[in-house]
């Protein structure tokens, strides 16, 4: 049992991931246990914000701008597979969620900001825009500026923004409330704050176990679902005003299997796990046509304001 970094209710021990899924070397970080008071799963023992410097050291990552994924020859059947799925994915484009909730010409920030394709299209389309990531020298984006932090320790910043953006971020971190807080402290009293993480109540986590390529410790220290997320901005004095989901089609590029397969590869027969192959995602693409959004897409994420401001709640 392990006290719950929400709620603090006894947590058990659900799965253990033996190696960090993307070194292959072991990892004492990969005890993940859920919460059924609120339906998170977290690593524990948590490591330290110093200890998680270790876990990006890596060849290929998305803060650098290239790709981690084994790269494949796609056959005529890889990209039937792949075209069915995107015509059946109605999921939201973070762009566009930001589109709708902010005015031309506002303010955003984005934590965590990897190679700075967001901070990009946002400038495209009017916005001035601000992003931290870990190692600001390394991103070079076309507009807008980058300063280097991190969630868990912004750096100083003198004015407030009309939304915050957490990109799949959250659950990299050792302590996402009290992140949270900080960062609510910069929102206008009418910002938002946008939050999307892995959807560990979708199919695609059920049907893959510790193989997800989403599933990540131990970089991925927390494993949310809508419910989770909802307690985590409770806790942290936001509100949700709406949730959107996310993420489909690419689960089934010829890439993402092969990705897949190498991790199941390196498990040494750990369980919960599924090794992916085509005839898995083919049978996971009809398995899904008539899911609802929570069982569908690989992402979730929510809308939220200051817990002090009211409003309906939009669901999309």
């Amino acid at each position: 049992m392990a006290p719950c970094i929400l709620c603090g209710k006894e947590a058990p021990l659900k799965m253990r991931m033996p190696v960090d899924q993307k070194k292959f070397t072991p990892t004492k970080f990969g005890s993940i246990h859920h919460c059924g008071a609120c339906d998170l799963g977290f690593v524990y023992p948590r490591p330290t914000v110093e200890e998680t410097n270790e876990f990006y050291q890596l060849d290929a990552y998305y803060t650098q701008g290239k790709s981690h994924f084994v790269e494949v020859r796609e056959t005529f059947w890889d990209k039937v597979l792949l075209h069915l799925s995107w015509r059946t994915d109605y999921s939201r484009d973070l762009t566009e969620v930001l589109v709708s909730e902010v005015k031309k010409g506002g303010t955003i920030l984005d934590v965590g900001c990897g190679s700075g394709q967001l901070l990009a299209k946002l400038s495209d389309r009017g916005y001035r825009c601000i992003g931290v990531e870990r190692d600001a020298n390394t991103i070079s984006v076309r507009a807008g500026s980058v300063l280097e932090g991190t969630a868990e320790n912004l750096p100083a910043m003198a004015e407030s923004f009309d939304a915050i953006v957490y990109s799949h971020v959250v659950e990299h971190l050792v302590d996402p409330v009290k992140a949270l807080r900080d960062a609510a402290k910069l929102l206008k009293p009418s910002g938002v704050m946008v939050i999307e993480v892995p959807n560990n109540a979708s199919l695609i986590a059920k049907y893959m176990g510790l193989a997800w390529e989403n599933l990540d410790p131990p970089r991925h220290l927390s494993f949310f679902t809508e419910r989770s997320l909802r307690e985590l901005l409770q806790r942290a004095g936001l509100q949700g005003r709406g949730t959107y989901y996310s993420g489909f089609c690419r689960h089934f590029s010829a890439s993402y299997i092969a990705t897949e397969q190498k991790i199941y590869d390196h498990l040494s027969g750990a369980r919960p796990a599924t090794r992916n192959s085509h005839l898995n995602s083919w049978a996971l693409l009809v398995n899904t046509a008539l899911s609802s959004k929570k069982r569908k897409y690989d992402a979730v994420g929510i809308i939220a304001s200051s817990a002090s401001i009211r409003g309906g709640v939009r669901e999309s």
